[in-house]
């Protein structure tokens, strides 16, 4: 009789920096330590199995069993929260209810190398069409070896087709570019996709990816994009791409001379050379929730063309 084949693991690495990670401390700032442990117990479930788990009520219960404290319906809300986070593929998930990603792929394949079986297909992401997909498990493995693009990190997709963009793709969008999105950053994010569709808040993280903008820029710059496209009623891709170029082009047409008269810019006087106020005063409001690294009269041509562009 033939030995019957194994399909999951016996163990699977974990980082040392697993507690102090942006994920793990998301998840432990909404629901504590029972939280994170169910995390483990999650991913150790996924492992034990193979390289995915099928959520459904019967799992749900179990792993509600095993921590003190945590119910079903919490269960549930961790599961969407790391989903949300980019831990499990959210398109797979949506589709046939199953947790895996790519990297949790990519440890199992890399673990079970040796095994004398044929490499599984189902629910088996293709890395040939997910090259430029983000690591998207807890930060396991690093010897995993992850596809990355050798392009500028401020490069993320182009979108020239808006299909299958999903909310996990935006928040990996941005992650690629300024790191896992803070606790301010986040509901800021969570709303925006609440009024737009996710390619277009994609094409706004992309624009600012294009212009190069810090980290520490990020926000305040998508969140200027964001509020003039509400204010003008831009609710598509092909809108927020032909706003976008029609603002680049009235930023060169400002910018280049005309004969031998000076490009015609609006001056914006500093607040410490303003009759009345100090050196002082021209240094950056502390209470401001992200600063940037754009000078007041670069942010307030921006902010005043998306007013403008109507």
């Amino acid at each position: 009789m033939a030995r019957p084949v194994k399909e999951g693991l016996d163990y699977f690495p974990l980082d040392v920096d697993f507690a102090v990670n942006d994920k793990t401390e998301a998840i432990m700032g909404e629901f504590g330590p029972k939280g994170v442990l169910f995390m483990i117990y999650l991913l150790s479930a996924v492992y034990q199995n193979g390289y995915y788990l099928q959520w459904n009520k019967l799992k749900q219960m179990q792993l509600a069993n095993r921590i003190e404290g945590v119910s079903p319906e919490l269960a549930n809300q961790i599961v969407n929260r790391l989903i949300a986070y980019g831990t499990f593929s959210e398109e797979l998930f949506n589709s046939a209810k199953v947790l895996t990603s790519q990297r949790i792929q990519e440890t199992y394949e890399d673990a079970t190398k040796r095994r004398k079986s044929q490499k599984p297909t189902k629910y088996w992401i293709n890395v040939d069409i997910n090259k430029d997909t983000s690591v998207v498990n807890v930060n396991i493995n690093p010897q995993s070896k992850v596809n990355k693009s050798k392009s500028n990190k401020s490069k993320v997709n182009n979108y020239d087709d808006d299909a299958g963009v999903t909310r996990e793709q935006v928040i990996n969008d941005w992650t690629n570019l300024w790191g896992f999105p803070n606790g301010i950053a986040r509901p800021e994010i969570d709303e925006w996709l609440e009024e737009f569709k996710p390619e277009v808040i994609a094409y706004a993280i992309w624009v600012a990816g294009e212009h190069q903008i810090r980290s520490n820029a990020c926000l305040k710059y998508v969140r200027a994009i964001v509020a003039g496209w509400k204010k003008r009623n831009i609710t598509t891709l092909e809108q927020a791409k032909k706003a976008a170029a029609n603002h680049d082009d009235r930023i060169k047409s400002e910018r280049k001379p005309s004969g031998y008269s000076k490009p015609r810019r609006k001056e914006v006087t500093p607040k410490w050379m303003q009759k009345g106020a100090s050196q002082a005063d021209s240094k950056p409001n502390s209470s401001d929730n992200e600063q940037d690294d754009m000078s007041d009269e670069a942010f307030l041509a921006f902010m005043n063309s998306q007013e403008e562009a109507k």
